[in-house]
């Protein structure tokens, strides 16, 4: 509370008012997710219902929270389903409701948390793009922070390459790739 704010209540008999405590910063989270990727069904040439599921690690992690609790690293599952995914970039991927993913973190103290991301959105794909989505008010750690992980998946050489031989009829459809992404949490 200022002084002028109590000079005045003493002037006027008016009781005042306490300020408002200062909001606490948010944590922000930075990692490079490195992950296994298969598609059921294989990637195709045609659009199609296709679930996508991806599984590895969080290394790397910078933690605006200092301390015992710190985000060392961690792990990541995700299934993503796409109602329309395929090799042709004509065809923008649709993803389906219910996809999400769950991070369980290690800390510096030894324990785990865990971050469970839900209203997954993805903005670009063409062998990268970027995912967005929201940590669950259920989560452990980061609840209801913000997602961004700028994502770049690739095969035995970068899956647009890969896509072009499935497009031109001379590759097999892709069934698994690697993902590399610099995922921010704020």
């Amino acid at each position: 509370m200022t002084v002028s704010a109590v000079l005045a209540a003493l002037c006027t008999g008016v009781t005042p008012v306490a300020d408002a405590a200062p909001k606490a910063a948010a944590e922000t989270l930075n990692c490079t997710v490195n992950a296994a990727v298969s598609f059921s069904p294989p990637l195709s040439a045609g659009p199609e219902a296709t679930t996508v599921a991806i599984g590895g690690t969080a290394s790397g992690c910078e933690d605006s929270l200092d301390g015992p609790t710190a985000v060392t690293g961690g792990t990541v599952t995700a299934t993503l389903r796409f109602d329309a995914i395929s090799c042709s970039p004509a065809t923008p991927p649709a993803l389906a409701p219910g996809s999400s993913a769950t991070f369980t973190w290690n800390l510096k103290n030894g324990t785990q948390a865990s971050s469970t991301i839900t209203d997954i959105a993805i903005v670009e794909v063409d062998g990268a793009g970027t995912l967005t989505g929201t940590v669950t008010g259920s989560s452990t750690r980061l609840a209801g922070e913000k997602l961004s992980a700028l994502v770049d998946v690739t095969s035995d050489q970068p899956i647009v390459d890969n896509c072009v031989d499935v497009l031109l009829g001379t590759g097999q459809d892709i069934a698994h790739s690697t993902l590399t992404a610099d995922a921010t949490f704020s």
